[in-house]
């Protein structure tokens, strides 16, 4: 007899289920826990978080996952990214369209976020538009740390955890500081639709683009992409796009149980062990560790 196919459900029901949660840790004044969403529903929704939240998509988040904050004077829809921040008590409406994610997030007290200059209440409309795309490779790199800490404890695990997490809270403040003051137009960054153009590729199927390729899709010199690429993003095109094709691993690594070659060579690698070596190297883990480790 076939087993019937689970329903997609709402975002908000599967917050409210326990079982989401695969690792957790309680530090003080805050939580890290690592969650596995199931298969979510297409819909429009308001979110209002009780307590403020950074979220790391282990895998890439939902597919054309977009938000807006209802109540600025001329809301427009932002692309949520990898990686976002959530303020407690702003209303959030996110529009997805279905599916499923790993990711790993970090809920912050009040007290502590005030104790490093971080007010929900005093951000302003530019500071709270960067909350849902966070190009920060600092951010990124800690919350991957502490995504493996928190699933495979060892010894003086809570004492690493705390420092990761306070580590994460300073950068977040610098990140939001930043975007109170400067915007991308005037630090010679990117202009939206080219940076648009050049993550849409980055995300495509096969091996990640090269410089020159990136560049053309902008109408840019290959120096004057870099330049404004590292300016947007923080980081090296070439880094990034590691970055984007680890993602893509970690969301085939945790969604199914396809073979690691058959996954190498969809990621542009010629042998399982060329994709198992720099999978470990930017993850920390062997690719059957981190498949494992998030049962």
């Amino acid at each position: 007899m076939t087993q019937a196919t689970a329903k997609p459900i709402s975002l908000l029901q599967a917050q409210q289920d326990a079982n989401i949660v695969r690792h957790s840790a309680i530090v003080p004044s805050a939580t890290v826990e690592l969650c596995a969403f199931p298969d979510l529903q297409a819909e429009t929704l308001t979110v209002t978080e009780s307590a403020s939240v950074i979220s790391l998509g282990l895998s890439p988040l939902l597919e054309e996952a977009v938000g807006r904050v209802p109540h600025f004077q001329t809301p427009r829809f932002c692309q949520f990214g990898t990686l976002n921040f959530r303020p407690a008590g702003i209303p959030f409406e996110v529009q997805v369209s279905g599916g499923h994610y790993h990711t790993i997030r970090c809920r912050f007290s009040a007290e502590r976020l005030r104790a490093r200059g971080i007010d929900p209440a005093d951000l302003n409309e530019a500071q709270l538009e960067a909350c849902f795309n966070i190009h920060a490779p600092r951010i990124e790199d800690t919350m991957m740390r502490l995504a493996d800490e928190v699933s495979d404890r060892a010894a003086d695990s809570e004492v690493l955890i705390e420092a990761l997490v306070t580590a994460i809270a300073v950068d977040l403040s610098r990140y939001l500081a930043d975007a109170r003051h400067r915007e991308l137009s005037h630090r010679g960054g990117l202009a939206p639709r080219h940076l648009r153009r050049v993550l849409s590729r980055m995300n495509q199927p096969g091996a990640a683009p090269g410089v020159d390729e990136l560049a053309a899709l902008c109408g840019l010199s290959r120096f004057h992409f870099m330049r404004a690429f590292r300016s947007t993003v923080g980081d090296s095109p070439s880094a990034y796009a590691h970055k984007v094709l680890m993602a893509r691993a970690r969301t085939l690594l945790a969604t199914n149980e396809r073979p690691i070659g058959e996954i190498a060579r969809e990621l542009g690698y010629q042998t399982s062990a060329a994709f198992s070596a720099a999978f470990k190297r930017h993850c920390g883990r062997s690719p059957r560790a981190w498949r494992g480790g998030l049962r």
